[in-house]
């Protein structure tokens, strides 16, 4: 059957034949496909698409009508993230930024590294010892113990031409940091870094031209794209010992809280607490990440749209402790100030995220940069810049956000 719906209605997993808007109004090509995922449907709606045609016959239907429930304003959502991330629970620091960020660097380019390697022998149908992996997690989490706001925000830093095994090592990251708000013990942490690490080795299987396909993919493509999971899976198996914990992050990290997800259209507490959360930094990550098909979107916004779609696409509780973990203008966001100044934040207070430490480095409406100046936003005598306004792009602003990063 086809059913005509809004943009707000639209859930991975539904098929979509007509988006009710000229070709010639938007960039996308295919009139005709099957929705991925969140990020997917993001790009709908930044393309302008409000309305659309599903046909339920190839595709999922709306779900049954959920008892009434009061609508929350998008001001509402921002303000509850918000709440959330000022009382982000306070992580001792045993060493300084800057130290722990050049251990952190050299600890990522080798942990990238290694990975590469993994997935060159995956690729070549060679054995892949995933345990090479294990002294790299084990240094991850020392990093994060020793201070929390140097190896995950230096993570989501990518280069396009390693953008797999980056971000499979930023999502160990950030999953090793999520795990310790949550209280998870070490143990049980180094077993959903290493799932987390070696989750997209099924992609080696995959011709790279679909994974970073700019259009639509078509229905058999994209099933193409959703076998990596269960290949993946294959290859760990038949050439490594991976624990239950991890074996459920490779298997579960594209399943979804309302059934949609895939492989097995898992739901609700069906999907075990690691891959919920894994689905969780996967997503978070993408978001957050520069592709050739689109724009990075910033902390703050991809925290508010994952918050969104707590209780639909994720656990609304892992939403909530995840925003916590990360807070929303993490380590090295770019972000506007009242004064119409730009800042990338240089530190966080444990007691309260919203007021950080930052650093001013350019003029807004003057589109020039100024003498970089240290500002602590806590401080009620001696700010001249107000309050942050909201996160910004590096890339909109043509800023560098690696010349920019904390020392």
């Amino acid at each position: 059957m086809i059913r005509r719906i809004s943009i707000d209605q639209l859930q991975p997993g539904m098929y979509v034949v007509d988006l009710h808007k000229h070709w010639l109004d938007h960039s996308i090509w295919r009139q005709r496909f099957m929705v991925r995922d969140a990020a997917h449907i993001w790009r709908l709606r930044e393309e302008g698409i409000s309305e659309l045609s599903i046909d339920t016959a190839k595709g999922d239907d709306l779900p049954p009508e959920p008892p009434p429930a009061p609508v929350v304003p998008l001001n509402r959502i921002e303000e509850r993230i918000r709440s959330l991330a000022e009382i982000k629970a306070a992580q001792p620091r045993t060493v300084s930024l800057g130290e722990e960020r050049r251990r952190a660097t050299r600890l990522l380019a080798e942990a990238s590294g290694t990975l590469s390697t993994l997935m060159l022998a995956a690729r070549a149908g060679q054995h892949v010892d995933a345990a090479q992996l294990e002294p790299l997690v084990s240094r991850m989490i020392e990093s994060v113990r020793r201070n929390p706001d140097a190896l995950v925000p230096l993570a989501r830093l990518k280069r396009e031409d390693a953008y797999a095994t980056e971000h499979a090592v930023a999502t160990a990251a950030l999953i090793i940091a999520f795990g310790r708000q949550q209280g998870i013990a070490e143990p049980e942490i180094e077993k959903l870094a290493l799932g987390t690490m070696v989750k997209d080795v099924g992609q080696s299987a995959i011709d790279a031209r679909l994974i970073t396909k700019p259009g639509m993919l078509s229905q058999s493509e994209f099933a193409i794209v959703q076998s990596h999971v269960e290949e993946g899976l294959a290859v760990l198996e038949a050439t490594s010992r991976l624990s239950e914990t991890s074996v459920a992050v490779v298997l579960e990290h594209h399943e979804r809280y309302n059934g949609c997800g895939y492989p097995y259209r898992m739901a609700g507490d069906e999907i075990s607490v690691a891959g919920r959360m894994a689905a969780i930094v996967d997503t978070y990550d993408a978001m957050t990440s520069e592709r050739p098909y689109r724009a990075a979107m910033s902390p703050s916004l991809a925290l508010r749209q994952l918050y969104s779609e707590g209780g639909s696409q994720y656990d609304p509780g892992l939403v909530a402790a995840f925003v916590k973990t990360v807070g929303i203008f993490p380590v090295g966001t770019l972000v506007m100030l009242e004064s119409g100044h730009l800042a990338v934040v240089e530190q966080l207070h444990a007691d309260n995220t919203l007021t950080p430490i930052v650093r001013v480095i350019y003029h807004g409406a003057r589109q020039q940069y100024v003498t970089p100046v240290e500002v602590d936003l806590a401080r009620k005598v001696g700010n001249h810049y107000g309050q942050i306004v909201r996160a910004e792009s590096f890339e909109r602003w043509g800023l560098s956000p690696l010349r920019w990063q904390p020392a």
